[in-house]
């Protein structure tokens, strides 16, 4: 807090601390994950400089023993403090250690005085440097209220392979975080219209088929599947990318922006192509 606070009290709670030490990117998504559980819903990012990321959840309201249970032990191994607001419009901030197996939960205030209920939340927590702090911020705000895993940029295995969260999918062109066994229609289902946008671009413009196209042909006859998105974002990458499709009665021709035609092989051709043929030209008789 930005001003001298007063102590309301240090509480001291048995808790199911991990036992092994988390890095602070696994502890702090953690935690993240178990407030969106917790609220139903995912925090706004808040526009703090320097190291910081703070996050917001708006229409929360709790007791503080709900947050020591959902993410006490958690900010305790990666330091976060909370922050809310009392019945009394007075800013608690709220923070947590660990002392063997026993949770010590600190709850200060300008007044001191105690309180009943918390509105808004609001989580921050320190990060060596910027950059790290802009790519937790980025990470955070994509976790979903309810699912069981989240895409992120290939270009974040390396800060979260150490906290275990990795789905190993070697080949895709994105990173899965899950916290539960999962299978690959669950990570299908967590890609939002950027993802697939991104990775239709990756097919059209490099002739790469990551290994998300194979879980897409093999739910494509099995699993449901959003299909229409999945062609509204075809759509929309062929347009940007300026591809034309041209079809007659008994031939189709599909050319690229500056006018070369591209072929696609069904039978031959690997499973983006597949997919691709199939959400254009989409007659089955199967």
């Amino acid at each position: 807090m930005l001003y001298p606070s007063k102590l309301i009290s240090e509480e001291r709670l048995e808790t199911d601390a991990p036992e092994e030490m988390l890095p602070a990117p696994a502890c702090f998504l953690t935690a993240v994950r178990s407030l969106n559980q917790l609220f139903g819903e995912s925090p706004v990012p808040m526009p703090t400089g320097g190291r910081s990321t703070t996050l917001l959840y708006r229409d929360a309201v709790y007791l503080w023993q709900d947050i020591a249970q959902q993410a006490g032990p958690l900010a305790a191994l990666a330091p976060m403090t909370f922050f809310g607001v009392t019945e009394g419009r007075e800013t608690v901030q709220l923070s947590f250690r660990l002392e063997g197996r026993t949770l010590i939960a600190r709850r200060c205030s300008d007044s001191g005085r105690e309180f009943e209920r918390l509105q808004g939340l609001a989580m921050r927590m320190e990060w060596p440097d910027r950059e790290s702090a802009a790519w937790m911020r980025a990470l955070a705000v994509r976790l979903p209220a309810r699912a069981v895993c989240c895409a992120a940029c290939g270009r974040d295995r390396e800060l979260l392979h150490p906290g275990g969260l990795l789905v190993p999918t070697p080949g895709s062109l994105f990173t899965y975080l899950a916290w539960e066994p999962v299978s690959t229609p669950d990570l299908l289902a967590c890609l939002t219209a950027e993802h697939k946008t991104a990775l239709w671009r990756r097919f059209l413009e490099d002739d790469r088929q990551p290994l998300e196209f194979d879980w897409l042909w093999d739910a494509y006859y099995g699993a449901p599947l959003d299909l229409l998105e999945w062609t509204l974002t075809l759509h929309g990458a062929m347009e940007e990318l300026g591809f034309r499709v041209e079809r007659t009665p008994c031939s189709f021709r599909v050319t690229d922006q500056e006018g070369r035609e591209r072929r696609f092989d069904f039978s031959r051709g690997g499973p983006a192509e597949r997919v691709f043929l199939k959400l254009l030209f989409p007659l089955d008789e199967r």
